[in-house]
């Protein structure tokens, strides 16, 4: 009896051929519809992925980065998951619930839970939001509401943050409003302040030039930098500003490439720093 009611499933969804088996057959299908569902979210997840990844990359003129890759993957199966694990859980109440009282349940679950658990709900939407746009990926160096460090891991409801001195932060995505990305760019500053007496602005000028006209000398120096006088200030000392630009991410480098160069060649000129 239970098996001929099993297939007896009305299309309209009503499961009343369902409801009349006894709850020992109907528990018996929930077990198996969940055993499929856990079988299922191992698999299913990582098909989905890639289809996701393969339709990003026909859009995009590069290709992604490993650390997008990642992060998709991660989405992907979260929501994958939720939303199985959410068809289950309602299918499983329309076996012992009718349908038109089923719908009026679900409505007003739906509205008392949207109401009382919105920062959740908020959470579930920013990560979904996070899987189409490509604001920060797992590997990044990020600045999340004055929390820096590198971003560990990303589900639909957190977003996980190994800070510079080691600890975990875990960031509701719902939270997050203005993201600061170390990662990506075009360039990096690499400027060097100089001070000196002004009876030794000719020189200290001269090396400076120098240093223009040859820039490509210095590794990872993009363009040839600018001098400039941020105060624009004339007195017994004068400061001056070698405006450089690096390549991303280098700008650590080619200052101090820079400070070595102009200490150098300020020294063999006999220019004392300031």
């Amino acid at each position: 009896m239970g098996t001929q009611a099993f297939w007896q499933f009305n299309i309209d969804g009503s499961f009343l051929d369902l409801a009349r088996t006894s709850v020992v057959v109907r528990l018996l299908i929930i077990l198996l519809m969940f055993g499929a569902v856990w079988v299922t979210s191992r698999y299913l997840p990582r098909i989905l992925a890639r289809g996701v990844l393969s339709t990003v990359r026909a859009g995009r003129s590069h290709p992604l980065s490993p650390q997008r890759q990642k992060t998709i993957n991660s989405l992907v199966r979260d929501l994958t998951v939720f939303l199985l694990y959410l068809v289950a859980a309602v299918v499983s109440l329309a076996l012992f619930v009718d349908s038109r009282g089923l719908l009026t349940f679900l409505g007003l679950f739906s509205a008392g839970f949207g109401l009382g658990a919105r920062p959740v709900v908020s959470d579930y939407i920013s990560g979904i939001v996070f899987l189409f746009e490509d604001q920060y990926s797992i590997g990044d160096t990020v600045e999340i509401d004055s929390v820096e460090g590198t971003v560990e891991h990303l589900s639909l409801r957190t977003t996980t943050i190994r800070s510079r001195s080691g600890e975990v932060y875990f960031v509701p995505n719902g939270e997050i409003r203005i993201i600061r990305n170390f990662s990506r760019g075009v360039f990096s500053l690499a400027s060097v302040h100089v001070r000196v007496k002004s009876n030794h602005i000719q020189p200290t000028m001269a090396v400076l030039n120098e240093l223009v006209t040859e820039y490509r000398r210095i590794d990872n120096l993009i363009e040839a930098p600018r001098i400039i006088s941020e105060d624009g200030v004339i007195g017994s000392d004068m400061s001056l500003t070698l405006l450089a630009k690096a390549t991303y991410g280098k700008g650590v480098e080619v200052r101090r490439a820079l400070i070595e160069y102009i200490n150098t060649h300020l020294t063999e000129a006999g220019v004392e720093v300031r």
